[in-house]
């Protein structure tokens, strides 16, 4: 992943950038690759309430889960023989489109695929920054990935973050507390400062053995290789 130097794609879907209203798609594409995130939201942790809507149950189960030597999530295969690196933001809707896409893939697929995932939380998301936290701080917990399924899920509606905690058999003070330390803000940098290095411009942005695809190149990758 150090080694990738290529700039990002965008999916074909759609891609989450600076809000442009009444663009023609040609220009929101190339808003896709010009716009990166200019700071953080501004809004305390603690003060971020989400929805919680029922993990379903298909999602994940049977599917390993672990985390790469620098810490990132991972979905599927320790020894996989595709892996997808993909820079997202929960707030994104392209993003939620394109996350649950990818996680049937690799519930078909779990000997062949990883997933690896990078927070890229957009500046302009007022709550993305401290959804990646929580999400950060669920993985401290071993519920990264039901609590992200949840967070793409909520529609972003009013939620105690102890409800949430609750919800996944996490503790709900350490939860909590993990959202307000510095510590989970420094995690979702290192992510930012990766993708910023490796030219990501707006989410999903997908890699794949040192080449950035759009989601469309992306499927047709995976449909060659896994003979679909």
């Amino acid at each position: 992943m150090r080694n990738l130097l290529l700039f990002c794609g965008i999916l074909m879907l759609g891609a989450c950038t600076h809000p442009s209203p009444q663009k023609p798609l040609s220009a929101v594409l190339e808003q896709e690759r010009i716009e990166v995130p200019k700071g953080r939201s501004g809004v305390a942790p603690s003060e971020i309430r989400v929805a919680v809507v029922p993990t379903m149950p298909s999602d994940y189960e049977g599917i390993p889960v672990g985390t790469t030597p620098e810490g990132c999530p991972t979905l599927g295969s320790d020894t996989p023989q595709i892996t997808i690196h993909v820079f997202s933001d929960i707030q994104c809707p392209y993003c939620n489109q394109a996350h649950f896409k990818l996680v049937e893939w690799v519930r078909k697929h779990p000997r062949e695929l990883q997933l690896v995932y990078h927070h890229f939380p957009l500046s302009f998301h007022q709550y993305a920054n401290n959804y990646a936290r929580q999400a950060v701080c669920a993985a401290e917990q071993g519920q990264f990935w039901p609590v992200l399924a949840d967070l793409f899920r909520s529609g972003y509606r009013p939620m105690d973050l102890r409800t949430l905690a609750k919800r996944h058999q996490m503790q709900a003070q350490e939860f909590i507390r993990c959202t307000a330390n510095q510590a989970s803000q420094l995690t979702v940098d290192r992510d930012l400062a990766e993708g910023k290095r490796l030219n990501v411009r707006g989410t999903p942005s997908f890699f794949v053995d040192n080449l950035s695809l759009n989601y469309v190149d992306l499927e047709n990758l995976l449909k060659a290789k896994l003979k679909e």
